[in-house]
């Protein structure tokens, strides 16, 4: 369904749109939140430092992930403009560009990873018992960088042109092959009873390091299953002959993108240096501590993901309006998913809050950790519906090509509130005193980026 071919301006019909066009990626968050539990139900069933292990380098993994999502932001904003104004040529060149530095840079950041990952751990005051895993852990997610890289590219350039449906598809699949490979990775060969039959199951045991591995093998096979929808099978990226590899206007794309991305780039590496911080100020209250932060954060993310899937489709949808000249449109569509994602996280807030101990239970049977992750839970409820409005704020900026604001907005709420408070409250309240710091932070984050989005006239 093409984004500009539907030319009413009527709320409700705009809303019913919108609606649809998020779905795809809103599913495709809903199936992460599926494989993170699962996952860390696996790790938090062997035991707590095998939790803890994955979870100390949890802030690093996301800071290379925000670093991959701001170079596909800085072409993919391109694409959108120029793929809703018609140029789809244009389109196909800005993707081209972009794809031989998406590699590169991807291959760098895994060499950066594999340099990183004994050091890691030490630095971000991890007990010694769990050094070992969770550099393995690391070093595994290192290698399979350049393939992470490509797959949100070419997600990110399909929805670009207006797919949503595929990139969504692929992605919910990538989640569902974690499950399956870490299911295999994780465990020993095992027997279980299936309807009263013997099964044998077979499993490599290799605990931290399989849940790894299984990431990486799903990362590696989605993105290249990503990378052959792009190329050969979309109708306005795909590759043809007689086009050139570098299109006319090379410096000026990679100028743009470097404007675009960069804001962002900076954004991603201050605020997870934010995140380490304040992990740093958690790991010392030792291993249960830090896995019931671990696996909080797993059991809270069903709430805010189906709004960073709205966000992640308001990129395309607002660079596609932009690009077709349609600026009243596109902020009624911003207007739509805001209210859209509201709606849902709303709802998921009040869920979380009840069952908070049920979500903790099905990710670890120990008592202690059940007990210290449903009090934070609790207060982390209160901070879900301007988290998600943060989220779809932020995505419709970035598809205006407003990436500066957005990004100093994020960073100033991160370390003049949410640092400062979690070195107020940690000392005398322990992980609960980080977690009512990050619910605080997340209220006024929201509050600013939707002011942003009121306000501004681009």
């Amino acid at each position: 369904m093409s984004m500009n071919n539907y030319g009413s301006t009527n709320k409700r019909e705009l809303f019913r749109l919108v609606v649809r066009l998020s779905l795809p990626s809103m599913w495709a968050q809903v199936s992460s939140v599926v494989m993170q539990y699962i996952d860390a139900a696996m790790l938090g069933h062997l035991n707590a430092d095998a939790a803890a292990a994955a979870g100390v380098v949890a802030s690093v993994t996301w800071l290379f992930g925000g670093l991959c999502a701001a170079l596909t932001t800085g072409f993919a904003v391109q694409a959108a403009q120029a793929s809703g104004g018609g140029e789809q040529a244009r389109a196909r060149g800005i993707m081209r560009h972009g794809l031989w530095v998406a590699f590169s840079v991807g291959m760098c950041m895994a060499l950066l990873g594999l340099w990183l990952s004994v050091r890691l751990p030490v630095w971000l005051g991890a007990e010694a018992s769990i050094h070992g895993s969770a550099a393995r852990y690391f070093q595994i997610y290192a290698v399979s960088m350049p393939f992470v890289q490509l797959n949100g590219y070419a997600a990110g350039m399909l929805q670009s042109s207006g797919n949503m449906r595929v990139p969504g598809m692929l992605t919910a699949g990538m989640y569902g092959m974690d499950v399956l490979f870490n299911y295999l990775l994780i465990f020993p060969t095992r027997r279980l009873e299936l309807f009263h039959l013997p099964l044998t199951v077979p499993g490599a045991g290799l605990g931290v390091e399989g849940a790894a591995l299984g990431t990486a093998l799903s990362e590696i096979i989605t993105g290249l299953l990503m990378l052959y929808m792009l190329l050969v099978r979309e109708s306005g990226m795909k590759l043809r002959r007689g086009e050139p590899v570098f299109a006319p206007g090379l410096r000026e794309v990679l100028g743009r993108a470097f404007r675009l991305g960069s804001p962002i780039a900076l954004e991603q590496v201050v605020m997870r240096f934010a995140q380490t911080t304040v992990v740093g100020m958690i790991a010392p209250l030792g291993n249960v501590a830090m896995a019931a932060h671990s696996l909080a954060i797993t059991a809270e993310s069903f709430c805010y993901m189906p709004a960073y899937g709205i966000g992640l489709a308001q990129v395309a949808i607002t660079g596609r309006e932009i690009g077709a000249g349609d600026k009243k449109r596109a902020r009624q569509m911003g207007w739509a998913g805001i209210g859209f994602a509201a709606m849902v996280t709303i709802a998921l807030s009040v869920v979380l809050f009840l069952f908070a101990p049920q979500l903790m239970r099905m990710l670890t049977p120990d008592p202690e950790l059940i007990l210290l992750g449903t009090k934070i839970l609790r207060i982390e409820a209160f901070a879900e519906l301007m988290y998600g409005t943060q989220l779809v704020c932020a995505g419709i900026l970035q598809g205006r090509g407003d990436t500066l604001v957005s990004s100093t907005l994020m960073l100033g709420s991160l370390w003049l509130v949410r640092v400062p408070l979690s070195m107020l409250l940690i000392r005398p309240l322990g992980l609960v005193g980080a977690w009512l710091a990050m619910s605080i932070e997340l209220n006024v984050r929201g509050i600013l980026f939707l002011l942003r989005f009121q306000f501004s006239k681009r």
